[in-house]
């Protein structure tokens, strides 16, 4: 007869509550693989992201690295399969492993109880925030009024018509405006991004921390507590980059120009807006009526 296995608090006596399920049968490989796509390539991408964005406090500079990244061969191949595919599994894995999460900080105050509630926590933050800033920025969605789109020029790449140029006749740099003008919508937006970048550089820099004890990496108290401190100074660090873009963000003042060409972008991705041109509304000359001249941009 085999041996009898208590059960534990979480356990029932039924037979279907018994067989383990995916996440049980394949824990030990799951688990790795979940600490690893956070780390590779997630975690590369989100320091690279952050750093990007740290660009806008140098005039032209956020243009530029913007661009560049635009430029690069196959973009789409390594968005899918470098970016968004390991975020789903992440995503999805986390999801699956947070359904099963009971905090436990009322029972025991210690510091790594809290530190696994808040990577909980901010696991959440992060998911709602990811999607919402791709679907308003990226994607150019409208989610119940907000819709702040990003633009990397004055380009309607759908039809290829230039909608503004700058001084040296190229279309005009819109990464910079579009960004800016995103966070400074509302206070309720720049307050989401808030939140949102800094629940991730948290949770990012946590599980860090966790994914080295979960591949046995840092076995001792010792190396947990140097490993934590090296966690430490990477998470300030994206702390600092995120700072520094979200004041490049606010201080920014878009141009008249700037603004026209984002409002009648927007034009085009959501065909039920009216874009107000102030140009219709100027009194022509019975000879300009005439003769249809309008001025153009």
């Amino acid at each position: 007869m085999p041996p009898h296995t208590p059960h534990t608090p979480t356990q029932t006596s039924t037979a279907s509550s018994s067989t383990p399920g995916p996440l049980a049968r394949h824990h030990f490989l799951l688990r790795r693989l979940h600490s690893l796509s956070g780390i590779m390539p997630v975690g590369i991408f989100v320091i690279f992201h952050l750093f990007t964005n740290m660009q806008m406090v140098f005039p032209g500079k956020f243009q530029h690295e913007v661009a560049f990244i635009h430029s690069m061969p196959a973009l789409l191949f390594i968005e899918i399969f470098g970016l968004w595919l390991p975020i789903g599994f992440h995503a999805l894995l986390g999801i699956g492993y947070m359904m099963n999460w009971v905090p436990n900080t009322i029972s025991y105050s210690y510091r790594d109880n809290w530190r696994y509630t808040m990577q909980r926590i901010t696991a959440w933050i992060a998911l709602v925030f990811i999607f919402a800033h791709v679907a308003t920025l990226r994607w150019r969605l409208n989610l119940w009024g907000w819709h702040t789109p990003f633009y990397l020029d004055a380009v309607n790449h759908a039809t290829g018509e230039v909608i503004a140029r700058g001084d040296d006749g190229e279309p005009l740099a819109l990464a910079h405006a579009s960004t800016a003008m995103a966070l400074q919508s509302s206070y309720a937006v720049l307050a989401f991004y808030i939140i949102g970048v800094y629940g991730v550089v948290y949770h990012w820099a946590n599980g860090l921390w966790t994914a080295a004890i979960s591949w046995g990496l840092t076995v001792s108290v010792q190396a947990q507590k140097r490993w934590g401190g090296v966690c430490a100074v990477l998470g300030i660090s994206l702390g600092l980059f995120s700072a520094a873009a979200i004041y490049g963000a606010m201080s920014y003042e878009p141009t008249a120009q700037e603004q026209a060409a984002i409002a009648q972008l927007a034009g085009t991705d959501e065909p039920n807006i009216e874009v107000d041109h102030p140009e219709d509304h100027e009194t022509k000359s019975p000879e300009d009526a005439g003769t249809g001249v309008s001025s153009g941009h």
